[in-house]
């Protein structure tokens, strides 16, 4: 056989279809478990898969390794290693291809649970997976299936550390609107990818046939390197039993794959849903093909921006404010059920004492709440007040977060908290589990792609957002150099400013604000008056992220009701009076609806010193 490079550019090859697909219809892959275990575990199945494939006319064809990185293994509690998997999913395609088809190493984003790790580990996890391809026999590296670019980079130095000979295809996954999950364009995945090492640029997954078409559309005029494209059979439908099922017919996947090679495609492959039945079809519309010509534009062409009837209300950031003075940020969350009489009543009470915004938790302790936007929606009807939206990776999905993201902006919303949200308690709410697609640092990732127009449904960044975030800083962790790392990495992604949970003394409250300095945002304490001594007693020990000093409860110890309020107001007053030139703002977090607190507080921030500039 020819070099792969060098038959990709002579005539379309015909890739093969999903492996998850075929292995889970024949009951081999369910309950949590990962395909790629079966290279081990029953190889013969994977072998068989692998010869319907070659039999149906692919020319290449790709090893069952996609998620098989350390971390997957691990969650799937497979005892075995990452090399072992994809070295013998390698020998495995290459006992079936011999010398009739190429073989293509498959690689996939690291599990979720890889953001814990650190730089040197991930790369470590890659590393496992290539070398393992590489000494199976391999052919060529695949990396596909990738919604980020920042990965997808960090992937191919990864690979090109171990193999830096072996040719290189790079594909990433556009949905429908034409962009990643994560917002990138083909022309900016193109941008980047033209200057990598990767030989061979494309698309899998995602949208369907039609989503693909219209990725190669653009893939084809923008870069002279091969293009490989492995489409989705349609969108997923799902069965009784809530497994995902493709009802698109196999002539018309084959009919979009001729279109495909028509506009220019040098690969063309199946990705979920397809089988050797698909493949098959696909090899008669396309077999014994040349490259199309392309015609190449010089640059993307930038749509023509859409111009609104009326243009969006935004409401102004806070970050003017920070430059110049001291603010004050109140909390105000939304009631338990649909009458929040009380809490706008509460909001104009603070907003009248000086608050500069309300901010609004999302479902805080996890306790179902009134939606946090729904309840902005009917404060900024009733109070001239700037919000401060609270957004939980815990509750939605990237999509559902997307949503409600273009929907607080849609309301002229701008300042945006990412947090990750209090874990889920399960008993209170059974059949309840947190989502976490995300982290706070790749929310605020998100959000800043957001700015940049990068979820624009025209081409390539033509309707940017102006989202001013921030992230939250956990003062009662007990490394603080940790917390300062992690929001570092907030920092990097597009934090802006810093609201931290509340600090009851002085000492913790100047620990957190030297610690915070050298990350160069503003800083806004968190201030929570304390109410009584079971108050103090339930948060310190009950409420994560809530350190109240042995010496603040003992100040408390017997109080309530009205001695409690006073006593926690002046406590507040205290710390508020101390650290007041060390801040940039006060974060005045409600404590049961006594609103009244609050704007005591807030009147009493507007008598106190500047911030140092």
């Amino acid at each position: 056989m020819e070099p792969f490079l060098e038959a990709l550019r002579k005539k379309v090859l015909v890739g093969d279809g999903a492996y998850g697909t075929l292995l889970a219809s024949r009951g081999l892959v369910a309950g949590g478990g990962i395909g790629p275990v079966l290279n081990l575990a029953k190889p013969n199945f994977v072998i068989a898969a692998h010869q319907e494939y070659l039999d149906a006319g692919s020319d290449v064809i790709e090893t069952n390794t996609f998620g098989a990185d350390r971390m997957a293994l691990a969650a799937a509690e497979a005892n075995v290693t990452s090399h072992d998997v994809c070295k013998a999913g390698a020998e495995l395609a290459r006992q079936v291809a011999g010398d009739r088809a190429y073989v293509v190493g498959a690689i996939g984003p690291l599990f979720r649970s890889s953001n814990k790790l650190t730089d040197d580990e991930r790369r470590e996890c890659f590393k496992e997976e290539v070398t393992g391809l590489v000494e199976g026999g391999v052919d060529a590296l695949l990396l596909e299936t990738f919604p980020d670019l920042s990965e997808l980079l960090f992937a191919i130095a990864a690979v090109r550390a171990v193999a830096p000979g072996t040719p290189l295809i790079a594909q990433m996954a556009f949905t429908l609107a034409g962009t990643t999950t994560t917002g990138i364009s083909p022309e900016r995945m193109v941008r980047e990818l033209d200057r990598q090492p990767v030989d061979v640029i494309g698309a899998n997954c995602g949208g369907g046939e039609s989503a693909a078409i219209e990725v190669c559309k653009r893939l084809v005029e923008l870069t002279e390197k091969p293009i490989s494209i492995y489409p989705n059979r349609g969108l997923a439908d799902f069965d009784d039993h809530g497994r995902p099922i493709y009802i698109e017919s196999s002539d018309y996947f084959a009919r979009s794959a001729r279109r495909l090679a028509d506009l220019g495609a040098n690969l063309i492959g199946g990705c979920c849903g397809t089988t050797p039945e698909d493949i098959r079809k696909l090899k008669g519309q396309v077999s014994a093909r040349k490259p199309s010509m392309r015609h190449l534009r010089v640059a993307a062409e930038p749509a023509q921006k859409a111009k609104p009837s009326e243009p969006l209300k935004l409401q102004p950031t806070l970050e003017g404010d920070l430059k110049t003075r001291r603010i004050v940020i109140a909390e105000v969350d939304p009631p338990r059920g649909f009458d929040a009489t009380g809490e706008l009543k509460g909001a104009a009470e603070v907003v009248k004492a000086g608050a500069d915004a309300i901010t609004i938790a999302d479902n805080a302790l996890s306790i179902m709440r009134m939606s946090n936007l729904a309840f902005a929606g009917l404060l900024m009807q009733q109070v001239d007040a700037r919000i401060v939206l609270h957004i939980a990776c815990r509750d939605r999905s990237l999509i559902g977060t997307q949503s409600h993201l273009l929907g607080a902006y849609a309301m002229g919303i701008t300042n945006i908290l990412a947090v990750t949200g209090d874990p889920v308690a399960t008993q209170a709410y059974k059949g309840s589990s947190g989502v976490f697609d995300m982290a706070s640092h790749k929310l605020i990732e998100m959000i800043s792609r957001f700015n940049k127009g990068e979820f624009a449904t025209g081409r390539d960044g033509n309707s940017p957002t102006n989202f001013f975030v921030g992230g939250a800083f956990n003062c009662a962790s007990l490394r603080l150099e940790n917390e300062v790392k992690r929001f570092q990495r907030k920092v990097q992604a597009g934090a802006r400013f810093i609201m931290t949970q509340p600090v009851f003394d002085i000492a913790t409250a100047r620990r957190v604000t030297e610690s915070a300095r050298p990350l160069g945002v503003p800083l806004i304490l968190g201030i929570m008056p304390l109410v009584s001594e079971r108050n103090a007693d339930f948060l310190h020990h009950e409420v994560p992220g809530i350190d109240v000093p042995e010496d603040i409860r003992e100040r408390m110890k017997g109080k309530r009701g009205e001695s409690g309020r006073a006593e926690g107001v002046k406590i507040s007053k205290e710390l508020m009076q101390e650290i007041a030139p060390e801040v940039q703002g006060f974060y005045m977090i409600t404590p049961m609806n006594r609103y009244e607190m609050i704007s005591e507080l807030t009147r009493y921030a507007r008598t106190l010193t500047p911030a140092k500039a």
